[in-house]
């Protein structure tokens, strides 16, 4: 296990080494790269037998080699998955090895785009990512990985205006769907996105979640006939849930703290005559912080709702599309802090979040990640 806290200790090394990069946005840019490249490197260095369902996934791949293009769907898995093993298989005549980190390298390119373009601190969004269950779920079930990897390409499609943007949407969230079927639920994303929570929404995002818990069974039964065999459990908030709501809270709070104190500056900036200066300071960063935080806190609240829908299922795996916006919820909610409240409450959040991943990834070997092999011992 030690592979893995000491990849904890290089990313938190990382924004000291590149503190010498004198120009902000290239020395922001180099954090996230680096950060972001050593979490890669373990993933993709490490042996088969890490991870619970990857031995699963090399056997599959193992048997598309002998498969003809005619007659490849020999698995549960989706066909855009085994059509990718094809591809691997026949026209690369690549080894497992090399495939996964290809995928991996897919996977981490589209988490550095999307923390390039949401996070307000790569650092945390990073120390999170491994440290909160997304790094252990993420080195075992590749396809739902993928999938989420997919679907984020398609967040900044469905902020902007016209058809043509929601056609590549739609096009996106179906390629990710045929890798892993959990990511037809970005189609709610769509929705939830283009409207804002506010008096008129908010009889949508209160009753359709009330409506999704008391016809619970029905929709289970709508599922076991048309997508996938499921057995209804009882509902329970515990765990990880609890981390969501208490963030939602914690984000309420920010946002009136935030506008009061933003209010006032700028009541008192324009007695001063600064208004027209205002504009092209203080409310460029407002707006900015309260669309992510906002696309991101609607999200979150999608997410809870469809992990007490879905809990003790493997339809929980649907959360996990939306529950990854967390890794840009909880930084951009520090960025608005003072300096001093701010450092303070970062060291206990990385120290809190290392127990976590201590405790409940590493101890308990989640997802069979312990013991870490390179992939070249395991030969």
């Amino acid at each position: 296990m030690y592979i893995y806290l000491l990849l904890v200790s290089v990313v938190l090394l990382v924004p000291f080494v590149c503190a010498i990069i004198e120009d902000r946005e290239k020395r922001n840019t180099a954090i996230l790269f680096f950060s972001l490249a050593f979490v890669f490197l373990v993933m993709a260095l490490k042996a088969p037998t890490v991870g619970r369902d990857i031995p699963g996934y090399k056997r599959i791949y193992e048997i598309m080699q002998f498969q003809p293009w005619d007659d490849f769907n020999i698995s549960w898995m989706e066909w855009g998955y085994e059509l990718l093993m094809m591809v691997f298989t026949h026209i690369f005549h690549a080894p497992f090895q090399v495939f996964m980190i290809c995928i991996y390298g897919y996977v981490f390119f589209s988490y550095y785009v999307f923390f390039k373009r949401y996070s307000m601190d790569y650092t945390t969004s990073v120390i999170l990512y491994i440290c909160f269950t997304f790094f252990t779920f993420d080195a075992s079930a590749v396809r739902t990985m993928m999938g989420v990897a997919t679907c984020l390409f398609a967040v900044p499609m469905a902020e902007r205006k016209g058809k043509g943007n929601t056609v590549y949407f739609i096009i996106i969230t179906l390629i990710a769907a045929q890798i892993h079927k959990s990511a037809y639920i970005f189609f709610v994303v769509y929705f939830v996105i283009k409207m804002r929570f506010n008096i008129y929404t908010s009889i949508l995002y209160v009753g359709i979640p009330i409506g999704v818990m008391f016809f619970k069974s029905n929709i289970y039964m709508y599922i076991n006939m048309f997508f996938k065999t499921v057995q209804e459990s009882s509902t329970s908030i515990g765990g990880n849930l609890l981390i969501y709501i208490v963030n939602m809270f914690i984000t309420l709070v920010i946002w009136i703290i935030y506008q009061k104190e933003e209010r006032d500056l700028y009541q008192y900036k324009a007695r001063a005559g600064a208004h027209n200066e205002l504009k092209n300071t203080i409310y460029r960063d407002t707006d900015t912080y309260f669309n992510n935080s906002g696309l991101a806190t609607r999200l979150i609240y999608i997410g809870i709702v469809l992990q007490l829908f879905s809990s003790g299922t493997v339809l929980s795996r649907m959360a996990q599309y939306v529950q990854f916006f967390i890794l840009i919820l909880l930084p951009n909610n520090l960025k608005r802090l003072d300096v001093k409240f701010r450092t303070i409450l970062k060291i206990i959040i990385y120290i809190g979040a290392i127990l976590y991943f201590y405790r409940y990834s590493l101890a308990v070997n989640a997802l069979d990640i312990v013991p870490y092999k390179f992939f070249w011992s395991a030969y």
